[in-house]
């Protein structure tokens, strides 16, 4: 009885506290101690993030080649799941079939659960943020339900990137085997409207205002726009917002 009447005390003190945003970047210490604190109480192993299907990779790759950020290691994030915020918990993000996996606490890390996609609103790891955005919330016909990293440009102004990544099947003296190469789709929402923006042309077309600047922009830049095109969209992103709010003051 005394354990039912500390949950429900933390339970209504944590409604206080917990917005439904994913705000992990900027939450205080003070509100992750409470988690954490409510974690131990309840015991994580009751938690609704620990259900989902057992994770399984049945592809055998080659060196560091694999179908997740990064690497095939788990790492500390944070994630919004079930409309419930969780921190330090050991994930990794399968790009490939667009998967957060979970290693449950006292676990082996071959011990791996698929988080339902429908119930992560959002989750952080290596200082990436990514979101779960439905087709249903733009009006893009070919857009892909699913996770996307965000970045912040400005005010109704965020660059979202989609991480993908090919399969291709290989066979040497070895046997078969599987390489992943990554791929990249680009997004923005702007004055709470979705564009897909995959050339100059489609850029200059949602800001048309700002075509001479786009185009300087990318006369000085040609070497980045083929070494990082991820760094040069948003390097682009944040002197298209720029040059826009100068021109409204």
């Amino acid at each position: 009885m005394q354990f039912r009447k500390s949950k429900i005390k933390l339970i209504v003190l944590l409604t206080i506290v917990t917005s439904s945003a994913f705000k992990a970047q900027s939450q205080t210490n003070s509100e992750i101690t409470l988690y954490t604190k409510f974690d131990s109480i309840v015991g994580k192993e009751n938690l609704g993030l620990n259900n989902g299907p057992l994770a399984l990779n049945p592809y055998k790759t080659i060196g560091d080649n694999n179908m997740f950020l990064k690497n095939n290691k788990y790492t500390i994030g944070n994630l919004v799941y079930d409309g419930q915020s969780y921190f330090n918990a050991k994930l990794k993000y399968d790009i490939y079939k667009d998967q957060l996996i979970l290693n449950p606490p006292e676990q082996p890390e071959h011990i791996g659960i698929g988080l339902i996609q429908d119930k992560t609103d959002s989750f952080s790891i290596y200082g990436i943020n990514f979101i779960k955005i439905t087709k249903s919330q733009t009006a893009l016909s070919d857009f892909t339900s699913g996770y996307y990293e965000m970045i912040k440009i400005g005010k109704k102004f965020n660059l979202f990137i989609k991480h993908h990544k090919d399969i291709l099947k290989e066979i040497n003296e070895e046997g078969v085997y599987y390489s992943f190469h990554e791929k990249y789709q680009y997004y923005i929402e702007y004055n709470n409207k979705f564009y897909e923006i995959n050339n100059k042309a489609s850029i200059v077309k949602i800001f048309p205002e700002n075509k001479k600047n786009i185009n300087v922009f990318y006369q000085k830049n040609r070497n980045l726009s083929t070494t990082d095109y991820k760094q040069f969209i948003n390097s682009l992103m944040i002197s298209i917002y720029d040059f826009s709010i100068n021109n409204s003051k």
